[in-house]
């Protein structure tokens, strides 16, 4: 073999390579139902994390009141109160949640918090609190 037919099948590989990853990113991208599911788990994850001065009673109250109206609140927070950007290779959802914007970045099938979400989180907390009086 030739030097310049090695430089032209490693750049041939490296092209390659490159596609793959693209389609694989395409492939993999989040959809909105995916961010969702995604949703549903951080309110679960609030939920569980529930401040520790509550009683054991104003905890299963909280818990009962997500397991019953939990699945409408994300819909809610989906359908009126988020928008996605595609980006095709990766999405941005942005929502409103407990009057706090909260950004994420989704790719691969993964999401990572950009802004809002723990400050979200300690929102629910204070609500539960107001609830508990």
């Amino acid at each position: 073999m030739q030097r310049g037919e090695i430089l032209s099948n490693t750049a041939l590989a490296i092209v390659v390579v490159l596609l793959g990853i693209c389609v694989a990113l395409v492939l993999t991208n989040p959809t909105s139902q995916d961010y969702g599911a995604f949703l549903q788990t951080q309110f679960e994850l609030a939920v569980g994390r529930m401040d520790q001065s509550l009683s054991e009673q104003d905890r299963a109250m909280m818990r009962g009141l997500y397991a019953t109206q939990g699945p409408k609140l994300i819909e809610l927070v989906l359908q009126k109160y988020t928008q996605r950007r595609n980006f095709g290779f990766f999405s941005l959802f942005e929502s409103r949640v407990l009057e706090q914007k909260v950004v994420v970045l989704g790719v691969a099938t993964r999401f990572v918090p950009i802004k809002g979400v723990d400050e979200a989180t300690v929102k629910l907390g204070q609500l539960v609190s107001t609830l508990k009086r």
